[in-house]
C-alpha cells in the first residue's frame, strides 16, 4: 500500500512540524507518574480528498472521501453512512470506522475514486484479487466480486476445455515471476480463499494442480484452513494417478482390430508407456500429445485420440469426488453471489 504525502491538489499539513509520539500519564503501582505510549497518529493513503466529507478508517489508515461516490457504490456502506450521525467527527467531517484490512480496503477504494488504478482485461495481484472477492462480498459491491471470481473461474474453472486452454498468468499477476514455486503459492492461496468464502467450485481445479505437482505443497503454509486440504490433496493424489492412467492411457495396452501394422504399433505403444512411466506422476497433462502419434498407424491414432479424450472428460466429471466434493453441477448450482 503506497502512503505518501497528500499532493498539491490535496489538503496538506506539509507545514506543520512532524507529529511526535503522544503519551498520558497515569500512576504505577509503586504511586509514581508514568508515560504511556498512546496510538499513533492514523496514516493517510493517496486517496484523501481536500474537499471530502466523510473520513473512512480501517486499522490505522484513513480515506478522505466522497459521501456520494462512495454510497453509490455500495448499498452496504450507504446503510452505514445513513446510520452514522452520531459517530466521531474527524476535520469538521464524520469518522466511519472499519473492522477491514487498510491494506485491502485501498484495493477496494481505488477501484471507486481512482478508476485507472487496475486497467480492465490485465492481470492483477492475487491479493488484489482476494481483496475483491472478500469486500466486493462483504459491501455487496456487484461488480468487483464477479471480476475477481471471473478471475480465479478462469484459471480454476468447472469445464475441462477452459482448464487445458487457461494460462494463469493471463488472469493473474505473478510476484515473482523467477520464483519457481509461484504458481504453487497462488494455487495454495486460492484454496484456502475458496474455504474461506465458500466458493467449492474453485478447489477440484485447484486441488487437481496440486496432485500433479505435489512439490507445491513443500512450501511453508501456516493456515490451519489449509491442512485440513492437504491431507485430502495426498490421499488423492495415488487413486487419481491410477485412474488417469487408466482413462486417459488405457489405450497404449489395446491394439484395434484394423489396426494396419500390429507388431510395429505394439511395440511403439509400449516405448510410449514407458517414456510416459505410466502412471506418469507429475507430468499428468490433459491434453492430447502429438508426439503419441510417433510411429503409429492411422487406425492406433485415432483409436487413441477417441479414448484419451473420452478419458479426459470422464477424468475431469469424477475429479470432484476423488477430494470428497459434491458434483460438479451441485457446487455451481450453490455457488454464492452478491
Amino acid at each position: 500500500m503506497l502512503l505518501t504525502k497528500r499532493r498539491r491538489t490535496e489538503s496538506t499539513r506539509s507545514n506543520a512540524p512532524a507529529p511526535t509520539k503522544r503519551t498520558e500519564s497515569t500512576l504505577n503501582p509503586n504511586g509514581l507518574l508514568e508515560l504511556l505510549p498512546l496510538a499513533p497518529e492514523p496514516l493517510r493513503t493517496e486517496i484523501w480528498f481536500d474537499d471530502g466529507n466523510i473520513i473512512v478508517q480501517a486499522e490505522n489508515t484513513q480515506f478522505r472521501l466522497f459521501k456520494g461516490a462512495l454510497c453509490s457504490s455500495s448499498d452496504v456502506f450507504k446503510d452505514l453512512v445513513e446510520d452514522m450521525a452520531d459517530l466521531t467527527a474527524e476535520d469538521g467531517c464524520p469518522l466511519l470506522l472499519l473492522s477491514d484490512s487498510a491494506v485491502e480496503l485501498t484495493y477496494v477504494l481505488r477501484t471507486i475514486f481512482h478508476r485507472w488504478s487496475y486497467p480492465p482485461n490485465q492481470p492483477l495481484a492475487f491479493d488484489v484479487i482476494a481483496a475483491f472477492l472478500r469486500l466486493g462480498r462483504k459491501y455487496e459491491i456487484k461488480p468487483l466480486y464477479d471480476d475477481a471470481l471471473a478471475r480465479l473461474g478462469a484459471v480454476f474453472p468447472p469445464s475441462l476445455s477452459q482448464y487445458v486452454d487457461s494460462k494463469m498468468m493471463d488472469h493473474i499477476q505473478f510476484p515473482d515471476p523467477e520464483d519457481p514455486n509461484r504458481r504453487g503459492q497462488i494455487v495454495v492461496d486460492t484454496i484456502i480463499l475458496a474455504r474461506e468464502l465458500g466458493i467449492p467450485s474453485l478447489l477440484p481445479a485447484a486441488f487437481w494442480f496440486t496432485c500433479t505437482r505435489l512439490e507445491s505443497l513443500a512450501n511453508k503454509h501456516t493456515s490451519a484452513i489449509f491442512e485440513a486440504d492437504r491431507d485430502v490433496i495426498l490421499l488423492a493424489a495415488k487413486p487419481l494417478s491410477i485412474a488417469y492412467a487408466s482413462y486417459l492411457f488405457g489405450w497404449l495396452d489395446e491394439t484395434p482390430a484394423n489396426c494396419s501394422q500390429p507388431a510395429v504399433c505394439t511395440n511403439t505403444k509400449l516405448k510410449y508407456s514407458l517414456k510416459q512411466w505410466k502412471p506418469p506422476g507429475s507430468a499428468m497433462t490433459l491434453y492430447w500429445r502429438s508426439s503419441a502419434e510417433n510411429g503409429l498407424c492411422r487406425t492406433c491414432v485415432a483409436a487413441g485420440q477417441k479414448h484419451h479424450s473420452e478419458g479426459a472428460k470422464r477424468l475431469w466429471t469424477e475429479l470432484p469426488a476423488f477430494f470428497n466434493l459434491p458434483p460438479w453441477a451441485e457446487m455451481l448450482a450453490n455457488a454464492p453471489g452478491v
